[in-house]
């Protein structure tokens, strides 16, 4: 078996690799001088070279390439920084792929678009306090009450907390025991009840910004449940 890129991987990967070099060096140092995240002019430069969603379905914006272009790409940014990566990262995997492979068309319209033209950061929202990030002991909960959400809990150790734009918060759906109950709803940061706690730092996790996140009685349309 051949593991070897193909000549347009590999065409890719130098492409991001010179961008990299030559656009994003001293914003990297800016970044990791400042502690701050990445500005979104930045992202537009993401989206002008076609490097957010790499591997999202056209329809939504996306490169319609497979998760392999999507590493070599965060590969090559990531080189340059970790915080610069970061918005490419959740364009590609974690909670842009939960919306597009499980959100309802209404959501994926709504929320994938956005992404890839580096109009939003979105973050993945799992870990909390008591659970850590063990999944089946999630007690943050999503109580649906007619043709709407109503959350409540706490996360915590989420990266994006307070800078992001969406969130893709896994909570409790059901009093089903175990993953049987667990789910995952799509919140945006300015949604009444949502707030976040003091930024905490990270061992090099500069420019990423990472916080407690609360939610009293938080109150989305059901539409905005992903799984």
């Amino acid at each position: 078996m051949d593991f070897s890129l193909n000549e347009e991987q590999r065409s890719l990967q130098e492409t991001v690799k010179k961008f990299a070099k030559n656009e994003l060096t001293e914003i990297a140092k800016k970044v990791e001088l400042e502690d701050k995240a990445v500005d979104k002019s930045v992202l537009k430069k993401f989206s002008d070279l076609g490097i957010l969603g790499v591997n999202l379905p056209k329809k939504y914006g996306g490169g319609g390439m497979s998760h392999l272009e999507a590493v070599l790409v965060l590969e090559e940014v990531a080189k340059i920084s970790i915080a610069i990566a970061f918005p490419i990262f959740e364009s590609s995997f974690g909670p842009a792929l939960a919306i597009s492979n499980f959100a309802s068309e209404e959501l994926r319209n709504h929320v994938l678009p956005k992404i890839c033209s580096g109009e939003i950061v979105v973050a993945v929202s799992m870990s909390e306090p008591q659970a850590g990030s063990a999944l089946t002991d999630l007690t943050t909960n999503a109580r649906i009450e007619k043709d709407h959400i109503v959350i409540n809990g706490q996360k915590r150790w989420c990266s994006g907390a307070g800078h992001a734009d969406g969130y893709v918060v896994y909570c409790r759906l059901s009093d089903e025991p175990g993953s049987k109950g667990i789910g995952a709803v799509y919140i945006e940061k300015e949604t009444n009840g949502f707030t976040f706690g003091k930024r905490e730092h990270h061992m090099g996790f500069r420019g990423v910004h990472s916080a407690d996140m609360y939610f009293d009685n938080v109150r989305i349309s059901k539409s905005n449940i992903i799984v």
